[in-house]
C-alpha cells in the first residue's frame, strides 16, 4: 500500500519525537537543552557512536518504518482460489 488511505490525515499528525530528534541536529553549535530534547541529543551521541539500535531508531524516526516485504519463494507457484456467494440461491 502507498501512502495512507483517501481521507486519512495520519501523515499531518504532530510527531513531537521526530522534531525534537531534527532540532537537536539543528542546534548542536547551539548549546540549548530541556526535557526531551536532551533525549534527542543523546540518541544522536549514541548514534555516533555506532550504536546500531540508535542508528535504527535515528532512521525510523526520521524516514519511517520501512515496509514490511512478504516473504516467500518468488518462483513457486502460487494457488489462488475465487468464490461467488449469491445469497438468494439457498
Amino acid at each position: 500500500m502507498a501512502g495512507a488511505p483517501i481521507g486519512s490525515n495520519n501523515a499531518t499528525k504532530n510527531k513531537p519525537w521526530a522534531d525534537a530528534i531534527k532540532r537537536a541536529i539543528a542546534r548542536r553549535a547551539e548549546g540549548e537543552f530541556a526535557g526531551i530534547n536532551k533525549l534527542a541529543d543523546k540518541l544522536l551521541d549514541k548514534a555516533e557512536e555506532g550504536d546500531m539500535a540508535a542508528l535504527k531508531e535515528l532512521g525510523d524516526r526520521l524516514d519511517g518504518k520501512p515496509a514490511q516485504t512478504i516473504a516467500g519463494d518468488p518462483d513457486a507457484p502460487q494457488h489462488m482460489v475465487i468464490g461467488w456467494a449469491n445469497p438468494q440461491s439457498k
